[in-house]
C-alpha cells in the first residue's frame, strides 16, 4: 500500500508540474493560426489577440468577452464567392469575422470581394460568416463536370454545411432562424459549361434548378429562413466568350437571360411554399450590364481587358483542354 501511495503522490506532482509547465509566461505567445502550444497564461496576465497568426500574455486581466448580438452568413457559390474558408481550420470569431484564411482571403479575383467587405468592412454590425462557396463549382458535378475532380459543387458544399457540425447549431456555432442568412450566387460555369450543347437549353435549365432548390429545401429543414439569391452576371461579355465570336456572345446571353427568368420563378415558389421563409433576389447581371456600358466611371479601365490593376475581369484557372469553355472560371475584381 504504501508503494501505492507513493506512486501516486508521484503522480500527482508530475501532473501538477505539467500543468504548471503549460502555462505562457509573460510576453510569450499563446496563440495563432499555425501555434500549437499551450494558450493558458501565468496569474496576472491574459492571451492578448494581436492578428491571425500571434497572440500572447499580456500583464492584466482580460475585457469581458463580446456580449452584443452576433448574426451569421452561410454563403454557397463559386469563385465570385469563395474566400477559400477551410471548416476545419480557425472558425469565425470577434477579432476575425471570416475566420480563415485572414481577410481578405484567398478570393477568386485576387483581392477582396463582395463576402470579405460586407463582413468585415461595409458592415456596422458583427457577422460571423462561414463561407462555403468553392472556385469552380457547378450546381450538380454529375451535369456539368467541373474543370478539376476536387471542386466541390453546390451539393457537396451544402451537404458540409449540413453534415459538418454547424446546421446542428452547436455552442461554437449559435446561429438560429432570426440571426442566420443564407445565399447563393451559382450558375455562371453550369452555362458558360453547357450554353453550346445540344437539347433544349430550357429544359436543361429547369433540371439544374430541380437541384438548386431541393438543396434549399435541405436549409428549411434544418431551419434556415432568410435566403439571398444572386443571379447570374453578364459572362456572355468576358474577353473569352467575345473572342468567340459574336455567334456564341448572343447564345450564352440567351442562356443566362432564360436561367434567370425561371431562378426569379423559383424564388417566388419557394417563398410561397415555405412558411416563414423571407428572400432576397440581387440583379446581378444588371449591374454587370451597367458598369459594363461605361467602365470608366466606375473606375475600370475598360470593358474587356483583364488580369491586371485596373481591369474589371480576372482569370482564375488556366484552360482545360477537354472542357474550354467551361474552365474559364471568370471572376470580378
Amino acid at each position: 500500500m504504501s508503494s501505492l501511495l507513493t506512486l501516486l503522490t508521484a503522480f500527482a506532482l508530475l501532473v501538477s508540474s505539467a500543468t504548471a509547465q503549460a502555462q505562457v509566461p509573460v510576453f510569450g505567445q499563446c496563440g495563432g493560426l499555425t501555434y500549437s502550444g499551450s494558450t493558458v497564461c501565468v496569474a496576472g496576465s491574459f492571451c492578448q489577440f494581436d492578428s491571425d497568426f500571434f497572440s500572447q500574455c499580456v500583464p492584466g486581466t482580460a475585457p469581458p468577452p463580446f456580449g452584443g448580438p452576433i448574426n451569421f452568413w452561410f454563403p454557397f457559390g463559386d469563385s465570385y464567392t469563395t474566400t477559400t474558408f477551410n471548416t476545419t481550420s480557425v472558425l469565425p470569431n470577434i477579432n476575425n469575422p471570416l475566420g480563415n484564411p485572414p481577410f481578405p482571403g484567398f478570393t477568386g479575383g485576387g483581392g477582396e470581394n463582395y463576402v470579405g467587405f460586407d463582413t468585415a468592412t461595409f458592415n456596422a454590425s458583427v457577422i460571423f460568416t462561414y463561407n462555403y462557396a468553392f472556385g469552380g463549382a457547378t450546381i450538380n458535378a454529375s451535369l456539368v463536370t467541373p474543370f478539376e475532380p476536387t471542386v466541390l459543387s453546390l451539393i457537396d458544399q451544402v451537404n458540409e454545411f449540413l453534415t459538418g457540425g454547424v446546421a446542428e447549431k452547436p455552442a461554437a456555432t449559435p446561429w438560429t432562424s432570426a440571426n442566420a442568412l443564407f445565399s447563393v450566387w451559382i450558375g455562371v460555369n453550369d452555362l458558360a459549361g453547357s450554353f453550346s450543347e445540344p437539347g433544349d437549353r430550357g429544359v436543361f435549365a429547369d433540371t439544374l434548378l430541380d437541384e438548386y432548390f431541393a438543396l434549399m429545401q435541405k436549409l428549411v429543414a434544418v431551419g434556415g429562413r432568410n435566403f439571398l439569391f444572386l443571379n447570374v452576371p453578364r459572362v456572355d461579355l468576358t474577353p473569352l466568350i467575345l473572342a468567340e465570336g459574336a455567334t456564341a456572345q448572343a447564345q450564352l446571353k440567351s442562356v443566362i437571360d432564360d436561367f434567370n427568368t425561371r431562378l426569379a420563378s423559383r424564388v417566388a415558389s419557394f417563398k410561397t411554399n415555405n412558411t416563414g421563409v423571407t428572400t432576397w433576389l440581387w440583379d446581378s447581371n444588371s449591374v454587370f450590364t451597367t458598369i459594363l456600358s461605361a467602365p470608366t466611371q466606375f473606375g475600370f479601365v475598360d470593358a474587356v481587358s483583364f488580369g491586371n490593376t485596373g481591369d474589371f475581369w480576372g482569370i482564375t484557372s488556366t484552360l482545360d483542354r477537354r472542357h474550354t469553355r467551361y474552365s474559364r472560371r471568370i471572376s470580378v475584381r
